[in-house]
């Protein structure tokens, strides 16, 4: 006579897992073709929409070349390295001639470069704060939190030139708008990043501190602060090497620094000065991007970024 299994139905234990072991992978099979489907079809879609066809890239692409070919400087190995003659000019084909407004360049690209420091210091502050408000961990209420997090979205979901553009009309052209704006973006991308790691930071340290009556801030400055302000700050000098960027890119618009510059140039002239504006800032990325690169590893070790 037969058995009955332990769960009354007369089946094997085991059948019953390997059944509903299959079920499970197609189920499992199922969604995942689905939202492969979906993918593919939500691609073809985006590629119809944007004209993303190959005649159209290789119609295109040599006009790329084409125009950096128009903007490139004329150097010539016989007076590259001639300098200003009795009328006080540079001879043409010099380097001299193709960065006769160096230091003016220099000037603004310093310019740039306090924008970005300036608006990466601000960011950072309101950022902090934000952070620990918008934590689910963290949050003294949650509206608050809800309400912080809406904000950071709002911040981060608007592009900086188009804050420059609205500021530029409210407070002028000059540094001032492209500060705001960069502030403003950088507040709502770094108070996500902030709240995460506020996230996972432990809370223990905290339980403790409020034993023994520590209030809201207490708790933050005391129990969170220190075991987040690592990533805080490789976090903050990250956003200062896109600052600079986003530095010139507000220019275009007004908001000061080298990309006005760069703007004026493209405008009016379409010739080697263009080149030499745009090798001057991929220079100075360069060089932040490798600075802080250093300065992050120095602060959290190699290890931690692995």
């Amino acid at each position: 006579m037969a058995s009955i299994s332990a769960n009354g139905t007369g089946q094997d234990p085991v059948s019953l897992f390997e059944g509903h072991r299959r079920q499970m992978i197609r189920d499992r099979m199922v969604v995942n073709i689905t939202l492969l489907a979906l993918f593919l079809a939500f691609l073809a879609w985006s590629v119809w929409i944007s004209r993303f066809t190959p005649e159209r890239l290789a119609a295109g692409l040599p006009r790329i070349f084409e125009y950096f070919g128009s903007v490139m400087p004329s150097l010539q190995w016989d007076v590259l390295f001639e300098s200003r003659n009795e009328a006080g000019r540079f001879p043409p084909g010099s380097v001299g001639f193709w960065y006769n407004d160096f230091w003016k360049y220099l000037t603004l690209i310093w310019e740039t470069i306090l924008m970005a420091l300036t608006a990466t210091l601000i960011a950072t502050g309101l950022a902090v704060i934000l952070s620990f408000l918008a934590a689910r961990n963290t949050t003294p209420a949650p509206w608050v939190g809800v309400a912080a997090r809406r904000f950071l979205e709002f911040c981060r979901g608007v592009p900086e030139i188009l804050f420059a553009l609205i500021l530029v009309f409210a407070v002028g052209i000059g540094p001032l708008a492209g500060v705001i704006a960069i502030v403003i973006h950088a507040t709502g991308a770094l108070g996500k990043l902030f709240s995460e790691v506020v996230e996972n930071a432990s809370m223990r340290p905290v339980d403790g501190i409020k034993a023994v009556g520590g209030d809201w801030f207490e708790q933050m400055r005391y129990g969170i602060l220190p075991q987040v302000l690592p990533n805080y700050t490789s976090y903050a000098l990250w956003r200062f090497e896109i600052n600079v960027r986003a530095s010139a890119v507000v220019g275009f618009v007004g908001a000061g620094g080298i990309g006005a510059e760069l703007s004026h140039v493209i405008s009016f002239f379409s010739d080697d000065r263009v080149t030499a504006v745009l090798l001057l800032i991929v220079l100075t990325v360069t060089a932040i991007d490798l600075l802080s690169e250093r300065l992050r590893h120095a602060l959290i070790g190699k290890e931690a970024l692995k």
